[in-house]
């Protein structure tokens, strides 16, 4: 019996799957880390904009610096005369691609493989997700958008006393299990045990039956097209049918009884471009040993799989392979076949089972006597390496080294047969040497980036581009100003499309009239350069801890700083592998970096504003003009800004007041002669309203208006015109152009501001906004479109109109309902047990009897995230 708590989550990367997930067009990432399951979707922004792009320490001095020509027009004159230093902007135009967490979720279970798997009528319309565990267990899940997260379609379970084989075998979880999924979708297969192999067939689609080169003559009659012939009763029998007409029963076949001389297999794959499903694998008769000093007894056969009758047929058979084989890549077209990869050497074996291979060091020469090109000048050790596809077009491979080193494999190819590799690292100035540890996973999440995953280092997002395209733009960049006017106009604006479209010089061509690839030389597409776009932190593994107190040099200002946000005690941790090794420091808490200390003892709250100068009167404009009035060009307003501080404060008599400050590099400076009173109560609320050109005070009586200048212009008093009571206001929310005030009647007021900026407010029609008692409420300015049912969430921010604006309210009940501004005679959502915190909101969730109920006073809607992205969420 076990008893721990889970100090952090799992980390370290140890699969990874690209897939469209959450809908037919999505790019998602499927990252496993041990029992923890990530969902990421991609997100490209300009490297400009991205705060961790390291920004280059140019030693250029101003006067030096080269202006690009196009900063002037056609006349030769400044584009902006006003933003002249803004034309000074980096001309990298290159973009990063960020991931983007879209869900987390924890798993009862180690998994050991992902596939991804086009069935039938998903519910959000993108693939399914298969997932391996360790104990010989898989899972078919797909992606639900009514709850924002996976569903379990069906399990298979494989542990049966039958299946585990001799009586001395151990358990399957002390064997290297893993997954293998056909290209085509038509099943996956499960290695498990010592030589199990379980098959899970899949329904095809229609459209993949309607063969367009299917030979009568040749193949026999065209498959007859079905009618679905699912229905569904009650909700729940069709729902069964459909998930039993995505795949079929499995199936557990015994290696030796598809060949016997499968006895003791090494690792296996599905290849591409056969009609059924067929996969390549290696094994040998004999148990590996190096001990026994036995050369090339390993075999590559190829079998297909006849998914109906449950059997299979030899196509293909390589013997006398070297010894030290471990892997089969199975690569696409124009390769085809499939790339085995020993400690020593790589070798490809196409479709007709013609061999090619290349040694990387010495050692190959001692231990096999097959037929190798020789590079061992290259000195790589193939062990817990990463290949995959790197270009197809131009016959390319990444293949990074247990030290993270990078290098190209490169296929010579003549006509469709592969007549040669050749491997050349990548050099340290392209980002050779920029991985730190060994990878564990590599994932393609777009047409230049892939996700490499680790367990001794960051995961990370790689990108690549062309060398020498890169250098044709910056020749006509980086021109001198002397020569600028010599320059044609044309040759900038094809250089400008070349960036959004690329160029003809930049497309990927094969390799096979290259003749320098051949010997590892340069590839005539250019030498691929990388870069880490974006990361995941990995703090795994732990070698070692130890706890300690953050230690300050006495009397520092950072000593002083630091009292009372940071921990007693952090948990320092040595972690990582090879160069990518380093100190963790662990708090329970966030500890923040303190700039400065300002002492308000008597301070109960505080709000910071920017608002905008009013008018000079000399301009003809009064104070309370409107905020679109003509001004002179001579004159303008947008840039003259105020920074006010207004604070709450309780004095030691209980006494309540509010003061307002200037915000100055200096510090705060009190403001006395304006028509702000601080002895008009505590404020509630503060902020701008109206294009920021007025300061709103939310007091407990009344609401109060100033311009940029703190002088007052209009009090909107608490009353009820109606009962003569003058409810006092418990909390406010503004988004500009509303005011929400939660008052301690449990009733709300909404008031809107004008052009002539004046508060009115919102007549609420009748309903249950009228009816209801209110606890709490707050306004939230729907930027990316998300709770708009026309739109269905958008990327492009929004101006704030009503149909934006969303109000959101929690009943006394504990029953939360969100309207929106454009029309308050109905919630636009609704659910009714918000306090019993369910674990998604929904209309239909029912609340158990006896269940515990939260008391909720506060509710806030916020948008939180960074420069990549924002979502909103519910506190």
């Amino acid at each position: 019996m076990q008893v721990y708590t889970e100090l952090v989550a799992p980390s370290a990367v140890t699969h990874s799957l690209s897939l469209p997930l959450v809908s037919a067009t999505a790019n998602n990432l499927v990252v496993a880390k041990g029992s923890l399951l990530q969902i990421f979707t991609t997100k490209c922004i300009s490297a400009e904009l991205d705060p961790q792009t390291p920004r280059p320490q140019s030693s250029v001095k101003a006067d030096d610096q080269h202006f690009d020509p196009r900063m002037n027009d056609d006349g030769g004159l400044e584009a902006s005369f006003l933003g002249g230093e803004s034309m000074i902007v980096r001309t990298d135009r290159a973009n990063n691609t960020k991931l983007v967490l879209v869900a987390e979720i924890p798993l009862a279970g180690t998994v050991i493989g992902l596939a991804r798997v086009k069935v039938r009528n998903t519910i959000s319309g993108g693939e399914a997700l298969l997932l391996a565990y360790k104990a010989a267990k898989m899972c078919l899940t797909e992606w639900d958008p009514q709850r924002n997260a996976l569903e379990t379609t069906s399990i298979h379970y494989y542990e049966k006393d039958e299946l585990l084989g001799a009586p001395w075998e151990t358990g399957f979880a002390d064997y290297v299990n893993y997954l293998q999924a056909d290209p085509g979708s038509r099943c996956v297969a499960f290695k498990f045990g010592s030589r199990n192999l379980a098959i899970l067939p899949f329904a095809q689609s229609e459209e993949d039956l309607e063969m367009e080169d299917w030979d009568e003559d040749l193949d026999g009659p065209r498959p007859v097209k079905e009618e679905p012939t699912t229905t569904t009763t009650n909700g729940h029998s069709g729902d069964k049918d459909l998930d039993r007409s995505r795949y079929s029963p499995s199936f557990v076949l015994r290696l030796p009884l598809l060949d016997p001389t499968l006895l003791h297999p090494v690792h296996l794959a599905f290849l591409h471009e056969y009609r059924e499903p067929t996969f390549g694998i290696i094994s040998s008769t004999q148990s590996p040993s190096a001990a026994l000093g036995t050369k090339d007894h390993l075999t590559y056969k190829v079998f297909t799989l006849d998914l109906q009758q449950r059997a299979s047929t030899t196509i293909l058979s390589v013997t006398g392979l070297p010894r030290d084989l471990f892997k089969v890549v199975a690569l696409p077209a124009p390769m085809g076949g499939a790339l085995l990869v020993g400690e020593n050497e790589l070798i490809h074996i196409d479709q007709s089972g013609k061999p090619n291979g290349v040694a990387v060091n010495n050692m190959a020469k001692q231990i096999t006597s097959f037929s190798l090109a020789d590079q061992a000048e290259l000195g790589f050790r193939l062990e817990g390496c990463a290949v995959d596809l790197l270009n197809a077009d131009a016959g390319e491979l990444l293949l990074i080294l247990h030290d993270g080193r990078l290098a190209i494999v490169s296929f010579r190819i003549d006509g469709r047969t592969v007549s040669g590799i050749s491997v050349k690292p990548v050099s340290a100035e392209n980002g050779g040497n920029i991985i730190k540890s060994r990878v564990s996973c590599i994932s393609k999440v777009g047409k230049n980036t892939l996700f490499l995953g680790s367990e001794g280092s960051d995961s990370v997002v790689l990108g690549w581009s062309r060398k020498h395209g890169q250098e044709k733009r910056k020749k006509s960049r980086l021109l001198d100003p002397d020569l600028a006017l010599d320059v044609d106009e044309l040759d900038l604006e094809d250089d400008e499309d070349d960036d959004l479209y690329g160029n003809d010089s930049g497309v990927a061509r094969p390799a096979h009239a290259d003749a320098d690839a051949a010997n590892g030389g340069p590839n005539k597409t250019g030498d691929a350069v990388f870069r880490i776009h974006d990361g995941l932190l990995n703090i795994g593994p732990v070698r070692d801890m130890a706890c300690g107190r953050p230690a300050f040099a006495p009397e520092s200002e950072e000593e002083t700083l630091s009292k009372g946000v940071t921990a007693e005690l952090e948990l320092a941790c040595a972690v990582g592998r090879d160069s990518a090794g380093s100190v963790a420091i662990l708090n329970r808490q966030i500890q923040p970096k303190v700039i400065g200390r300002f002492d308000f003892p008597e301070a109960r709250g505080f709000w910071t504003m920017c608002v905008k100068k009013p008018m000079p009167k000399s301009l003809g404009l009064g104070l309370a003009g409107p905020a679109d009035a003509p001004v002179s060009n001579d004159y303008d307003p947008a840039g003259q800004f105020d920074k006010y501080m207004i604070v709450a404060k309780v004095d030691l008599d209980g006494y309540e007041t509010s003061d307002v400050y200037a915000l100055t590099a200096a510090g705060f400076e009190t403001l006395k002669d304006t028509e702000f009173e601080p002895a008009a109560g505590f404020t509630v609320e503060a902020g701008t309203m109206g294009k920021q050109m007025r300061i709103i005070q939310v007091l407990k009586s009344e609401v109060r208006c100033y311009d940029g200048d703190l002088g007052l212009s209009q009090i909107l008093p608490m009353l009820d015109e109606e009962t003569g009571a003058e409810p006092r206001i418990t909390s406010a929310s503004i988004v500009d152009p509303y005011l929400l005030l939660i008052r301690d009647d449990s009733s709300v007021f909404i008031a809107q501001i004008d052009s002539n900026n004046e508060l009115e407010e919102v007549v609420k029609p009748e309903g249950p906004l009228k009816c209801l008692k209110w606890v709490s409420g707050c306004l939230y300015h729907d930027t990316q479109g998300v709770f708009q049912a026309s739109s269905g969430g958008g990327n492009q921010p929004q101006a704030a109109d009503a149909s934006r604006i969303m109000m959101f309210l929690l009943s006394s009940t504990g029953a939360l309902h969100v309207y929106s501004l454009a029309d308050l005679s109905r919630p636009v959502f609704e659910a009714e047990a918000l306090t019993s915190i369910p674990p998604y909101l929904s209309a239909d969730f029912v609340v158990r009897k006896g269940a515990s109920k939260e008391s909720i006073t506060e509710i806030l809607v916020a948008d939180l995230g960074d420069v990549v992205s924002q979502k909103p969420y519910l506190i």
